[in-house]
């Protein structure tokens, strides 16, 4: 059988034939990300929350490939974006208990005016889980693992909403009743695999943000080829189902093999509008 690992290997391999091809995939890896910068329309949004900055931070993947002073300095790019919320949706850690280390000395100490959270996606389970949350608490993140937070502005109230991820064992599953506990506020929810989606919105979310996929990490468009096809229909960016909105982050960091073709690392600055002109992909 050919899983998406092995796929993602065998290309590379293939990939490796060429020297440039190859210094391009790695550099594409192991730069600092770029910032994607998104406006998404939101018609149930309320006005006193139009013009909500969100930053996104998915699949750090602490590790080999992602030193401490590597996440510093993204750490720094996400200051200088002033955005009003942090959000981290996932796989901060690669494999191995010491990538918790290196995810708090990385991290340490960002913040946002209205706090910065985080969720627990399938790396972070690759190990003890409960390292993972504590590292987290330790650089100052709040872990929201199948727990909430609600938010008030001017009377208009935002329910901030992360699950656990879904290939958790040991009795852990995601609990997608959560969304239905705030039936007056906007819900953002946080969920590490895009494909707990149609899930996420049936149970109440208005806005799911999402990573796990690396935007394919492997994206050879020019022969419509991507490695997260064989998981997941949404890659990255926005989608709109009904009154429900996706948005899936490319991330900043890689997995077992430390490659990116097409598909670049990036922190997405999202912006929550009553109304704008955003194009987003029909699901």
């Amino acid at each position: 059988m050919l899983t998406r690992r092995r796929f993602i290997r065998n290309v590379s391999l293939g990939a490796a034939g060429s020297a440039g091809f190859t210094g391009y995939g790695l550099a594409g890896a192991l730069d600092l990300p770029g910032m994607r910068h998104t406006t998404l329309e939101l018609p149930q949004l309320p006005l006193a929350w139009d013009g909500l900055r969100i930053a996104q931070i998915s699949d750090v993947h602490a590790g080999p490939y992602m030193p401490a002073e590597r996440m510093t300095r993204v750490a720094e790019m996400v200051k200088s974006l002033n955005p009003d919320l942090v959000v981290f949706t996932g796989d901060q850690m690669d494999r191995r208990p010491s990538d918790a280390d290196l995810f708090v000395r990385g991290f340490s100490g960002i913040s946002a005016p209205l706090g910065v959270y985080g969720i627990l996606g399938n790396h972070d389970h690759y190990f003890d889980p409960r390292l993972s949350e504590h590292a987290l608490v330790e650089a100052g993140i709040t872990p929201l693992v199948n727990q909430s937070r609600l938010l008030r502005r001017d009377g208009a109230e935002l329910a901030l909403i992360g699950l656990e991820d879904l290939s958790a064992g040991s009795g852990r599953a995601p609990d997608f009743s959560l969304l239905g506990r705030f039936p007056t506020a906007f819900r953002v929810c946080l969920s590490h695999q895009p494909r707990t989606w149609h899930d996420a919105a049936a149970a109440g979310a208005h806005l799911m943000l999402a990573g796990h996929t690396h935007g394919g990490q492997i994206a050879l468009t020019n022969r419509n080829l991507n490695v997260a096809r064989f998981q997941s229909r949404y890659i990255a960016g926005p989608y709109r189902r009904n009154d429900a909105t996706l948005y899936v982050s490319r991330g900043i960091g890689v997995g077992a093999v430390p490659l990116r073709l097409g598909a670049p690392p990036e922190v997405d600055l999202l912006v929550l509008r009553r109304r704008a002109d955003a194009g987003i992909l029909a699901a």
